[in-house]
């Protein structure tokens, strides 16, 4: 998602989204919505299509029921709400809370909460070190190992060169590593944040920008003392999520503008090869039925690459999809197969425009997914604006299948008591300045939240989902009916 760092406001997203999407007819408008879950006992079934929360429901206060399908809550800790992407380590979360709450939040920073009961999650501490307390966005990461801890500070227009980096082996506790003179902030090093992501063999963090197509990459072999080993472009013009192979030689880039991807090689920084290091672009893939890429994940089928990718916008009339690419040719990869609700779908654009009248700028999008395992993966689960958490039987990657979803309670009109959620701090759609009743200051009629948004990656953790929405703060589910594990 844009981030405020790079001077594209909340009330401004939209229309650059639209600006940018390609007047052409969208390619697959007539794909089928993925086949919905079926409810077993003790669900809480949607009342409208798959993945809607009607019109009806916001008014009449039904959606702060929630809705849920063969998955239970377990435990939660709200706090004052989440920024978008949550971390996991050991038996510990790590919550960030939204730079625009400000002095308003009275837990600043990445939350550190303890769940090694998962029934009562519970606050540690804040971490509020330089880039953990200006607000992580995208950025806020776990090595490979489990071990460390990254986040780029990507704040209001104050975002550059800031990095934090946490010991979380004693994930309670985490330690800063990369401290500066005065031994109680981060020191900085050179980069440019919207995106994090850790190189698989956990030597190398990189940050994406979506200023200019930038790519920093910070040798954290010494985590102590990061030190900046490229900072340049990466061929598309505006970044978004990253992803590796497996040796970590070549970048799976998503592309915010136009929607798609791009296979880049980074040998050159991954081996440390002397000179000047270059990312070589090896192929392109673009789309016209969707926008803002946000995301990719690879995973092998016996053996066959894939990358799941993920729209975070929509196109034309129809929102985007959760799409699998074949990428076993990595110069000519092609898309094999889509995830789009029914509510994503082109008839029902009038619904959508009606249900988020009063909401903020997203849709039914999906942000961010996670599978159950790399290699043979069984089950997906996404995280979607205003359709909540959904997961998805990919046994086979040509027909996925939706099997249980849970849509939290919506935290309608409780914008004030949640200054860390980014939900309750984003404007209305369509919203003009006003004054404001409660204090007289100028300002934005704030969104009704009567959906949450759910953007970070859901995690498998023992069979359970490790999940962050924007109003519900950190969540634990279980599964239930026999659903998952899949055999």
């Amino acid at each position: 998602m844009p981030s405020s760092k790079q001077c594209i406001p909340w009330g401004a997203a939209l229309l650059i989204a639209t600006a940018f999407v390609p007047a052409v007819a969208a390619s697959s408008t007539g794909i089928a919505p993925v086949p919905t879950a079926q409810c077993g006992p003790g669900s809480t079934p949607e009342t409208g299509v798959q993945g809607q929360v009607p019109a009806a429901d916001r008014i009449s206060g039904r959606s702060q029921q929630g809705y849920h399908c063969n998955m239970e809550l377990v435990g939660q800790h709200q706090g004052e709400g989440s920024s978008l992407l949550s971390a996991v380590a050991g038996h510990c979360a790590y919550m960030p809370t939204a730079s625009l709450g400000g002095k308003k939040k009275l837990q600043q920073g990445v939350q550190v909460i303890d769940v090694a009961d998962p029934a009562n999650p519970r606050w540690v501490k804040s971490l509020t070190t330089r880039a953990f307390n200006l607000g992580t966005w995208e950025t806020l990461r776990t090595s490979p190992n489990g071990k460390l801890l990254a986040g780029a500070g990507v704040g209001v227009l104050f975002g550059a060169d800031k990095l934090d980096l946490y010991d979380v082996s004693d994930c309670t506790n985490p330690r800063l590593l990369n401290k500066d003179a005065s031994g109680l902030d981060s020191a900085t090093v050179k980069n440019q944040a919207h995106e994090g992501e850790w190189s698989p063999d956990g030597r190398t963090y990189w940050t994406s920008s979506n200023a200019a197509g930038y790519l920093s990459a910070i040798d954290v072999s010494n985590p102590a003392k990061p030190v900046n080993v490229y900072h340049g472009g990466s061929s598309i013009f505006l970044n978004h999520g990253m992803s590796f192979n497996a040796d970590g030689t070549r970048m799976y880039l998503a592309s915010m503008f136009p929607a798609g991807i791009a296979i880049l090689d980074v040998s050159d920084i991954q081996l440390r090869k002397a000179g000047t290091p270059r990312v070589r672009q090896l192929s392109r893939l673009k789309w016209s039925d969707g926008s803002i890429t946000q995301s990719t994940l690879p995973v092998t089928y016996q053996g066959k690459p894939y990358l799941i990718t993920v729209d975070e916008g929509g196109a034309q009339n129809i929102n985007g999809a959760v799409r699998f690419i074949d990428i076993s040719n990595e110069r000519a990869p092609t898309v094999a197969s889509h995830i789009r609700l029914a509510i994503q779908t082109a008839e029902n654009l009038p619904v959508r425009r009606k249900d988020l009248a009063g909401d903020s700028i997203f849709s039914y999008d999906a942000h961010y997914c996670d599978v159950d395992r790399r290699t043979n993966p069984t089950a997906l689960a996404c995280a979607y604006f205003n359709a909540g958490i959904r997961v998805f039987n990919i046994t086979n990657p040509l027909k996925p299948r939706e099997i249980a979803y849970f849509n939290p309670p919506a935290q309608t009109g409780r914008n004030a008591e949640l200054p860390g959620s980014d939900h309750a701090q984003a404007p209305a759609l369509g919203s003009l300045p006003g004054i404001s009743a409660a204090t007289g200051s100028l300002g934005l009629k704030l969104a009704d939240l009567t959906a949450d948004w759910c953007s970070s990656p859901p995690r498998f953790v023992n069979d359970q989902l490790w999940v962050s929405c924007s109003d519900n703060g950190f969540m634990v589910l279980k599964f239930t009916n026999g659903v998952y594990p899949i055999p």
